[in-house]
């Protein structure tokens, strides 16, 4: 052994007597695991958040597994095949026995045995759910979430997440249930979890569905569709598909896709319950709607309304609302008045579907030509509209806490295991110690290092959260304000029918100011739904070399006759998938705000690049790995502090004074942005000029 290999040598011994010691202390507890108990809690699990075993044999399966839990004494055990036998049960309709069952692991779980309280707690939360009341199942939800973080199985935590997402998707807190269930099915494709994954995204595929975005819940159902083919045994998914088949037809698809929706109905699979059944009636219902086949869709619908009401009252009130609808359409408004009429007046206050109704009723009077009746119909509606946005912003922020709570115990997870893995650099830097000297000063430089860029990410990731919650709550503010401009509008157009109103010029006046401010509410509305990401977007692949080009006289009129504008292209076959309208809006408002920073006189340069985000190269460690473009205006104005940089993008904040902007203008680049699957960066040094980069996805 010569005197240079000596040191790595004795490090290697030192390194595998180590492991050798740790795999000795390991064997005493690897013998404690039975393969019988821990393999039966592992089956068990899966049948608690899996779609793939047909209930009334899930049901089967957990009775025989409590029973052998009860000879062994292992409530833990009983408490887990009761949650699962409770699941079951609720699937298939049998309400008082899933209550029983789920009285049941509740009495036999202790937050000691952490998956029995998981699975209890799940169980007790989706019973909840599904009485109507999401709101009152968070405390259950979050006590779910926390013991499947204390159990280590990633399997619990992305049902954990699933279930939080389901019970806001019920409560009508949209984002909040997209964030959920975005997460959940994150880790559903790590751990390869694809029944869960299936679960996820065809809940997710119906919401979306529901909310009129019909291209999202396509892709929705396909992976849902995708992650059932990925399972042993490849299960048909005949929710996804019918879901696929809907949102086909209401994206602009063909008949087609409605006898696959019939056709599907009439054979059904060996797993689907009875409520899953009448919600694919509601499904064909609103498919022969939107294609215009009446007397089908009223058959439809009124079929789904008596099996819902039969089997959830709660669920049968989107049946009812499309009912009335067709009646309408259908030219029998007297019988949608009627019925709408009987609902309006069973329905509590509140209540999830009351709003459609009511705005049922007011096209059915309209329809009847009693315009004074639909205008009164038109301001219930917005008072019941009202009545919904002051609940929804209550349900927004117990969603907001349990969105918290889930974020701190995966920072709690993530710290943990962050410090399992300092623990082992620091053994590592320990025993190279003994080898060479040197390395103890690199790794300490290293360490210091890292911890600096965790400070920086950490500062960035909180001021990120900040903008993301202002931008929900600025979302639902403009949904809602916009929602009143509505009814202003309506009620404009319904008074320059009146007669009276038409023979008086200064009545008409003010009935075009009113329109005119309602418009201008509009824009203003529709700026802040761009900040908060909710805009609708129609994406184009195109190159961006030709679009500069094409856009430029429009670029040097927003900059005005005594500026010049320099475009600087850099790579003329980049091409990117972005809404093009939205991009040429936020150009100009980028440009606008670099000529009022040098008050109108100069040279204002546009530079188009490209960036690579991968590896050493990546400056946006919040964007995807992958290639780029840049688009930014460079100004020689007056600049920004870094403070003001920071909080540029916030809805409002301007340096301007008030009769030059409302500070709407980066805020709804921002949104484009990151609505785009990309960034906008700021750098701006004071009297020296800024310069705002988009940072956008190539193709």
């Amino acid at each position: 052994m010569d005197a240079a290999t000596a040191p790595v040598r004795r490090f290697r011994c030192l390194r595998h007597g180590l492991l050798l010691a740790s795999c000795c202390a390991l064997l005493p507890a690897l013998a404690a695991v039975q393969p019988g108990a821990a393999g039966e809690r592992q089956r068990l699990l899966g049948l608690l958040v899996g779609v793939d075993t047909p209930p009334a044999a899930a049901v089967a399966a957990a009775r025989r597994s409590r029973a052998q839990a009860q000879t062994a004494g292992d409530d833990g055990l009983q408490a887990l095949a009761y949650s699962v036998e409770c699941r079951s049960l609720l699937r298939q309709g049998d309400m008082a026995g899933a209550d029983t069952a789920c009285a049941e692991a509740r009495r036999l779980a202790t937050s000691e045995d952490a998956l029995a309280w998981f699975a209890a707690n799940r169980a007790t939360a989706a019973l909840t759910v599904e009485r109507g009341e999401p709101l009152a199942a968070l405390p259950a939800l979050a006590e779910a979430h926390a013991a499947a973080v204390r159990s280590g199985s990633d399997l619990a935590v992305a049902a954990a997440l699933s279930s939080i997402g389901s019970a806001a998707q019920f409560a009508g807190a949209n984002a909040d249930a997209v964030d959920f269930y975005s997460r959940a099915l994150s880790l559903t494709a790590r751990i390869s979890a694809h029944g869960l994954g299936l679960q996820v995204a065809n809940n997710l595929g119906v919401m979306l569905l529901e909310s009129g975005d019909a291209a999202g819940a396509r892709e929705m159902f396909r992976a849902a569709i995708a992650a059932a083919a990925r399972m042993p045994g490849r299960p048909d998914a005949p929710s996804a598909r019918r879901g696929l088949a809907l949102a086909e037809v209401e994206a602009g698809g063909s008949g087609d896709a409605a006898e696959r929706l019939r056709r599907m109905l009439a054979a059904p699979g060996p797993q689907e319950t009875p409520l899953q059944l009448a919600e694919a009636l509601l499904f064909v219902a609103r498919a022969e709607f939107h294609l215009g086949r009446l007397p089908a869709a009223e058959a439809a619908a009124r079929d789904a309304a008596e099996r819902l009401q039969a089997l959830r009252p709660v669920r049968a009130v989107p049946a009812q609302a499309l009912l009335v609808d067709i009646l309408v359409s259908a030219g029998r408004p007297d019988e949608a008045l009627q019925l709408a009429d009987r609902l309006v007046r069973e329905l509590p206050e509140g209540v999830r579907g009351r709003v459609e109704l009511l705005e049922g009723r007011e096209r059915a009077l309209a329809a009847r030509g009693r315009y004074q009746e639909a205008y009164r119909a038109a301001l219930d509606a917005r008072h019941a509209r009202d009545q919904q946005s002051m609940a929804r912003a209550s349900r927004t922020l117990a969603f907001m806490q349990a969105r918290t709570t889930a974020q701190e115990m995966a920072g709690l997870r993530a710290a943990r295991e962050h410090a399992s893995e300092d623990a082992q650099r620091e053994r590592v830097v320990r025993d190279l110690v003994l080898a060479l000297l040197a390395v103890t000063l690199a790794g300490s430089l290293a360490l210091w290092s890292v911890a600096r860029a965790r400070r920086r990410l950490a500062t960035e990731v909180e001021r990120r959260r900040g903008i993301d919650a202002l931008g929900k709550l600025t979302g639902g503010v403009a949904h809602d304000f916009n929602n009143l401009m509505t009814i202003v509008q309506q009620a404009m157009g319904l008074l320059r029918r009146d007669a009276a109103v038409r023979g008086s010029p200064q009545a008409l006046e003010l009935v075009a100011e009113a329109e005119d401010a309602a418009r201008v509410g509009g824009d203003i509305t529709r700026q802040l739904l761009a900040f908060a990401r909710s805009q609708p977007m129609r994406p184009e692949v195109f190159e961006l070399a030709p679009y500069l080009e094409a856009q430029r006289p429009l670029f040097e009129h927003a900059l005005g006759a005594t500026m010049r504008l320099v475009l600087e292209v850099n790579d003329r076959r980049c091409q990117v998938r972005v809404d093009p309208a939205q991009l040429s809006a936020a150009l100009i408002h980028l440009l606008t705000n670099a000529r009022d920073a040098m008050d109108g006189q100069g040279e204002v340069r546009l530079r188009e690049a490209s960036a690579d985000n991968t590896g050493r190269n990546r400056r946006w460690p919040e964007l995807a790995p992958g290639a780029y473009a840049t688009l930014s205006v460079i100004d020689t104005g007056r600049g920004m502090s870094p403070e003001m940089s920071r909080q540029a993008t916030l809805p409002f904040f301007t340096t301007k004074s008030t009769d030059v902007g409302i500070g709407l203008g980066l805020s709804t680049a921002y949104g484009f942005a990151r609505q785009s699957r990309g960034h906008l960066q700021i750098e701006s040094t004071p009297a020296a000029g800024t310069m705002v980069t988009l940072v956008l996805p190539v193709v």
